[in-house]
């Protein structure tokens, strides 16, 4: 017996047997029962972990050293030495400019 036959004759109890009434009944409460796998959710399917880099972490490319620094400038690209208010302090005063540059 199928659940919709079986709701069918439970909607109509009169115009079927007791015997078959309660078979319907007992269809129905099988399928209305709720099993442990009904409550669990779908496992999700295992992947394989990524596995971790080999070696050292990737660094940034290094250009080269200016003024005591290290600086990225791979591609040819220039390093100014002083901005324009520490040349012309230098004109004037290069023991100043010295002490802050030896501090940087």
């Amino acid at each position: 017996m199928t659940p919709a036959e079986a709701y069918d004759i439970v909607e109509n109890p009169e115009d079927h047997s007791a015997a078959k009434v309660k078979q319907a009944e007992k269809v129905l409460s099988d399928y209305a029962e709720v099993t442990e796998r009904d409550r669990t959710p779908p496992r999700k399917k295992m992947t394989k972990p990524t596995p971790p880099p080999k070696g050292r972490k990737a660094q940034m490319m290094r250009g080269g050293m200016a003024n005591g620094k290290v600086h990225m400038y791979s591609a040819g690209g220039s390093v100014k030495d002083l901005n324009p208010g520490l040349r012309a302090l230098q004109k004037e005063r290069p023991d100043v400019v010295a002490k802050i540059l030896k501090n940087k």
